[in-house]
């Protein structure tokens, strides 16, 4: 854990406390190499310890992480040549304790920041997630925080080292400005966002400079209504990174909860629709840059997607889900099925699929298919 990060906590006064959580989980995959086509497996076990303190209007959170990794995977040859595959960060917050050809252990701060109020303004330095957008699949304005729709754990999001200022405007507005901290000015992200509400509309614009350049910068926009009990979101960005032609991002969606509907095979169901356009994919698969996908900066490779997700409550303890993605330029799709179940108090388990189809040349054909299991424990 980095010592300033560790004094903030060691600073509280006794009467202040500190909240101590976390959970354990483990999470068992057998898929192929998508490289070498052979049978792989590997077997993630986490233990995250949480711990949140405020004193003297500082606030302090951590999630600390130890992660053993074993199993056949860890011998495949794209687990030799890009390791964990995760983008490089400016904070010094990870470090390898052992590795080997079939086990690796390592520790690390997943979210560690501290965070000081003032005058209407809060200020919060370290590594935390910085959510923008309104979409539940894509987030073309999210660029600080990109998140793979594939990805296995869905629910971990690699935060940012930044310093990240607030400030609200009235009831339900907001100013904010990020500073994405870099190596260089050219892998560093400076912007700032407004978001307000209009009759029930939330709307937001953005802008400033980000990584790829010198003088690299974007523009955009996110909404959220509210529209036949359901609600409309979509987000628009253009970028222009001085390295290529500026391209534009945008976002439709629309997303219902059938709550109340007559019928028990539709009651409790809830839907997520949305059309991404993504301006600097290609629409030949010849041309995809597989590498973007690896740097942890882009999320997808093709032009045109479409996007689904279900979500089915079985019952107060059993829920059900379904993802499907479409890429209408290659006509590749991945699929995936899950279930889950709250066993016991705090203990969670789930299992799933993840189907991926296509020819072999397109986004998603290339991939294996994989299934997982994983139990979860929170306390």
């Amino acid at each position: 854990m980095p010592g300033w990060l560790l004094a903030s906590f060691l600073l509280l006064p006794a009467q202040a406390g500190v909240e101590a959580g976390g959970s354990l989980k483990t999470l068992y995959s057998y898929s192929r190499s998508p490289l070498t086509g052979r049978e792989h497996w590997l077997d993630l076990n986490r233990a995250r310890l949480s711990l949140k303190g405020e004193a003297w209007g500082l606030k302090a959170s951590v999630d600390y992480d130890h992660e053993l990794r074993f199993g056949s995977q860890l011998r495949s040859l794209e687990s030799r040549l890009f390791g964990l595959a995760e983008p490089a960060s400016f904070l010094d917050m990870d470090q390898t304790i052992s590795s080997g050809t079939d086990a690796g252990w390592r520790h690390r701060l997943y979210r560690g920041w501290v965070e000081a109020a003032a005058l209407g303004w809060t200020l919060r330095f370290g590594r935390q997630r910085v959510a923008w957008g309104t979409g539940k699949i894509w987030n073309p304005v999210d660029v600080l925080n990109p998140y793979l729709p594939t990805a296995l754990e869905r629910d971990q999001r690699l935060g940012v080292d930044a310093l990240h200022l607030r400030r609200g405007l009235g009831d339900l507005g907001q100013a904010e400005g990020v500073w994405a901290l870099g190596r260089s000015w050219v892998e560093t992200d400076v912007l700032t966002r407004v978001k307000g509400n209009y009759r029930g509309a939330d709307a937001a614009l953005l802008g400033g400079k980000v990584a790829g350049s010198t003088g690299s910068w974007l523009a955009g926009g996110e909404l959220a209504w509210d529209l036949g009990g359901g609600s409309l979101h979509g987000e628009w960005t253009y970028t222009d990174l001085e390295t290529r032609t500026p391209f534009w991002r945008a976002l439709v969606g629309y997303e219902y909860s059938l709550s109340n509907a007559r019928s028990a095979a539709l009651r409790d169901l809830w839907f997520n629709v949305e059309l991404f356009q993504n301006g600097r994919g290609a629409t030949d698969p010849s041309r995809y840059d597989v590498n973007l996908l690896r740097s942890g900066r882009e999320v997808a490779l093709a032009r045109t997607y479409l996007g689904t997700a279900l979500k089915k409550d079985l019952h107060p303890l059993v829920v059900v889900e379904l993802a499907l993605l479409q890429n209408l330029n290659d006509q590749s799709r991945f699929l995936s099925p899950s279930i889950s179940w709250n066993a016991w108090r705090e203990l969670h388990l789930s299992g799933g699929w993840q189907h991926f189809g296509g020819r072999q040349r397109s986004e998603f054909g290339r991939l294996p298919n994989l299934a997982f299991l994983q139990a979860q424990y929170f306390f």
